[in-house]
């Protein structure tokens, strides 16, 4: 059977004569995509784009607050057009699409870690600027582990229904079911946060053979888990992938060494104080851009190895001032995660009346492990390798560090 999309926490599961059908269904087209359900998402993208329409992308959870500070009226929200299409095949469908893709737009809400979420609207191209297409492509069987209304979540769906393979949602599954789910449907190729991998690594109980690409996006790349994945996906390579909603997915590494292409070196430099600028021509379309000379100041900090390469440091936003001294918590967590017994860990600020903030790291641990023990180990290891205005001054314990909705560390 050829599944397009699994989704067992709510019983679904859509073939892609399924897919066909429920967009013949459909009588009308929203303005805003703005669902629960995550198959009702991904269906509304796919009518818009057969149709070349423009629409814009709503995370599920937004509440009626965050949704008037966008300046979307809640009457918006239900707005719609008459919009049936004719489809009496799965080749017709991919016709619709090659047409309609010359027209289409969709608005993504940047996370808004730096203020206001800015709107960015991306065209097929834009979206699809990495992603590969061919009958070598044609089996693989994608586990989809992003939030399907932010950018990365829509590069594995294009990538996935471009090659007509199935995707198995597993973004929101109970963690101990994971591990069933991509031995079930043989999955071979998973895109994830470096957070998310760190959640569900611990509760998979053996190693997941079918796995043949583990990919990294969204975050810091994080060399310390990669004997856990090695062991987790022993036939997988490993890729890592700098990408934003502004500029779309950019530059790849197999570990943390970023390779700007040849045709886009013009388009990209390094600032002295080590911020990563984009050209103006490599960004979606917005009207929040502001562009000093055509140059998009991305907020990353990175570190060049040579002329064309570079080491992702940290954002800009997540540096934290402690009596003076900018910390970077990436470093600050790396060295903790070198200790045994550590899953993750996550630094933030506590405001602080004498220094401006103090250091607080959030732990998780391994089951089993002591945590007194743990804390002292942790306090003799800091020690001995930071700076002291570097060393976190309360350790709390935590089953799970919290994320954002795209999958990533809350830093403040």
């Amino acid at each position: 059977m050829d599944y397009f999309w699994i989704d067992e926490e709510r019983e679904l599961r859509k073939t892609y004569s399924d897919l066909l059908n429920d967009l013949r269904r459909k009588r009308y087209s929203y303005s805003y995509i703005y669902f629960d359900n995550p198959y009702e998402i991904i269906l509304e993208i796919i009518h818009s784009l057969i149709q070349g329409r423009t629409v814009e992308l709503l995370d599920s959870d937004f509440s009626t607050t965050e949704i008037a500070n966008l300046g979307i009226e809640k009457s918006e929200l239900k707005k719609y057009e008459s919009a049936s299409v004719r489809l009496t095949s799965i080749s017709d469908l991919y016709a619709s699409i090659e047409k309609g893709k010359l027209t289409w737009k969709i608005g993504i809400y940047t996370s808004g870690t730096t203020g206001r979420p800015k709107k960015v609207y991306h065209t097929f191209n834009s979206i699809t600027r990495n992603i590969k297409i061919g009958d070598k492509f044609r089996g693989n069987v994608w586990a989809f582990a992003y939030n399907p209304t932010h950018f990365a979540g829509l590069q594995v769906l294009l990538q996935a229904l471009m090659n007509m393979n199935p995707m198995v949602y597993i973004f929101e599954s109970k963690k101990d079911r994971i591990e069933s789910l991509l031995k079930k449907y043989r999955v071979t190729n998973i895109s994830a946060t470096p957070t998310f991998y760190k959640m569900i690594i611990p509760v998979l109980k053996n190693p997941v053979d079918s796995v043949r690409r583990v990919t990294f996006g969204g975050e810091r790349f994080d060399n310390t888990i990669l004997k856990m994945i090695k062991t987790s996906f022993p036939n997988a390579k490993i890729r890592n992938i700098y990408a934003s909603t502004e500029a779309g997915s950019l530059f790849t590494a197999e570990g943390d060494v970023f390779v700007i292409p040849e045709k886009i070196t013009k388009f990209v430099k390094i600032q002295p104080d080590g911020e990563l600028l984009i050209h103006a021509s490599l960004l979606g379309q917005s009207n929040d851009f502001s562009l000093d000379n055509d140059w998009y100041h991305t907020g990353d900090i990175v570190e060049k190895v040579d002329e064309r390469s570079f080491k992702f440091v940290s954002r800009k936003t997540e540096m934290i001032n402690v009596g003076g001294y900018k910390i970077n918590p990436n470093e600050v967590e790396e060295v903790i995660k070198q200790i045994d017994g550590i899953i993750d860990v996550q630094v933030t600020a506590r405001q602080n009346r004498l220094t401006g903030n103090i250091l607080v790291a959030k732990i998780v641990s391994a089951p089993g492990i002591s945590k007194e023990l743990l804390e002292k180990k942790i306090l003799e290891h800091v020690s001995r390798t930071l700076q002291r205005w570097k060393i976190p001054r309360i350790f709390q314990f935590v089953d799970k560090v919290e994320i954002t909705r795209t999958g990533k560390k809350v830093r403040q």
